[in-house]
């Protein structure tokens, strides 16, 4: 079900999950014109962001990505779409182009996943993958697209998948100096994930200068999402979109960073403001 993970993949599946940003607003705004049957909950964090991603191989860029919330319409239901699309450029679309879409579908009441999808083109290697979750009967399911192959594995009441619980917890900011774990499935089985807030420094973005951050280490017992081998670090800013500025990783292949370029969307913080002049 896990399949092999080329420089890209490897290195924004890692990061961009976590490249929410996180402003609390007092209610998310209404979409005009869909027949929603439930009004927009209040969440932590504006739908509607996104966030643009430049992945780095050493000194080459060798992609882009961009993290999406956005609503969207299930028969007159209100749900909520957190996605992260990944694509390779220059060098690397030549010799082994990447494309991967990851989008989970969450209800928003209680935030938890109805759905999990995977569509990943590495090569000549083409995976699209789909799970689903029936929490009160304990249940995920999963299936080829593509391939005749299912799998049913147990779960808990309150599971998470791994993009879901990188919005859920920034509920509660980690603060510097603390520790916090968790539990969240990826590659159908339960894994445990500790997060290590550390020190606080400043990141230069080109588009919005030295930016005050948290610097942070994630450690999961688990492949695919998070390395297991060598050590990553993610650099929060400390405002209140509290977002991915930079992150680097070291994996078997390479040393890879990631480096936020813009955020668009609703708001009218230094964020979106600095990249509505640009």
């Amino acid at each position: 079900m896990t399949s092999r993970k080329s420089i890209l993949g490897q290195g924004v599946a890692c990061f961009l999950l976590w490249a929410a940003g996180m402003l609390p607003v007092s209610a998310a705004p209404e979409l005009p014109g869909l027949p929603w049957e439930d009004p927009a909950p209040e969440l932590w964090f504006p739908v509607g962001e996104e966030i643009d991603y430049e992945v780095y191989w050493g000194v080459f860029m060798v992609g882009e990505a961009t993290a999406k919330a956005e609503w969207i319409n299930r028969d007159g239901r209100r749900l909520l779409s957190l996605s992260m699309k990944a694509q390779s450029n220059g060098l690397v679309e030549k010799l082994y182009p990447v494309k991967e879409v990851l989008q989970t579908i969450l209800d928003p009441a209680t935030f938890l996943p109805l759905s999990f999808e995977k569509d990943s083109h590495e090569g000549r290697h083409h995976t699209h993958e789909l799970t689903t979750f029936d929490h009160a009967a304990k249940k995920g399911r999963w299936k080829s697209l593509l391939k005749d192959k299912q799998k049913e594995f147990d779960i808990e009441a309150d599971t998470r998948d791994l993009m879901g619980l990188m919005y859920w917890i920034r509920k509660d900011r980690i603060l510097a100096g603390e520790t916090r774990n968790y539990r969240v499935m990826t590659d159908e089985k339960l894994y445990e994930l500790v997060v290590e807030a550390g020190k606080a420094e400043k990141v230069s973005l080109k588009n919005y200068g030295k930016v005050p951050c948290i610097k942070m280490e994630p450690k999961g017992k688990f492949n695919g999402m998070f390395v297991r081998k060598g050590r990553m670090f993610l650099w929060i800013s400390d405002d209140e979109r509290y977002t991915i500025c930079r992150a680097t990783a070291s994996v078997p292949v390479a040393s890879i960073k990631i480096m936020l370029k813009k955020v668009r969307g609703p708001g009218g913080d230094f964020w979106t403001r600095e990249a509505k002049s640009e």
